[in-house]
């Protein structure tokens, strides 16, 4: 008879897994005993500043802070709010829905060089007299590209070609 084989009999796989998490446990208690309680007792004297030293306490700055944009006064809130966004921004003033090829033009042209853009309905009296304040008396159609901090660059009186609006835009700075 072979007392080998009758004697060997299978050790079962969670008796297997509950050693190894008792191995893993014992090494990261070993690990936050060292770590956390000292471990040991030869410590290394840590240097004290002498008591003349001063150092003077930087101011600390977060680290995703963001340059502020500081835009000009009585800017029309959709020009305001473009500018925050981009550099350079196309606006068209119009009045009605009978310039919308206009408006089209111009926002294709923006969009080619890159600058950002924005609609202004004059009909409406609120949104008039915030356009009058930041661009005088003007008529509609018009077209107006304007850089940061809320100058404008070009201002195109009637219906402008997306060409013309493009390399305007990017003769202002768009996309540099």
């Amino acid at each position: 008879m072979n007392t080998i084989a009758a004697s060997t009999r299978r050790v079962p796989r969670s008796a297997f897994i509950g050693l190894a998490v008792l191995i893993a446990a014992f090494a990261a208690l070993m690990v936050v005993r060292a770590g956390v309680i000292g471990g040991s007792t030869d410590a290394v004297p840590v240097a004290t500043p002498s008591p003349n030293v001063v150092t003077p306490a930087k101011p600390v700055q977060p680290v995703s802070a963001k340059p502020r944009v500081v835009l000009l006064p009585d800017l029309p809130a959709q020009v305001r709010h473009k500018l925050l966004y981009s550099k350079v921004i196309v606006v068209s003033l119009y009045a009605g829905s009978a310039d919308r090829a206009t408006i089209a033009s111009a926002r294709k042209g923006a969009r080619k060089s890159g600058a950002g853009f924005a609609s202004i309905n004059v009909i409406d009296d609120r949104n008039a007299r915030a356009v009058a304040t930041f661009a005088g008396e003007v008529s509609s159609p018009t077209l107006l590209v304007v850089r940061r901090p809320g100058k404008i660059v070009n201002r195109f009186p009637g219906t402008v070609d997306s060409a013309i609006v493009t390399q305007a835009a990017h003769n202002a700075g768009a996309r540099r």
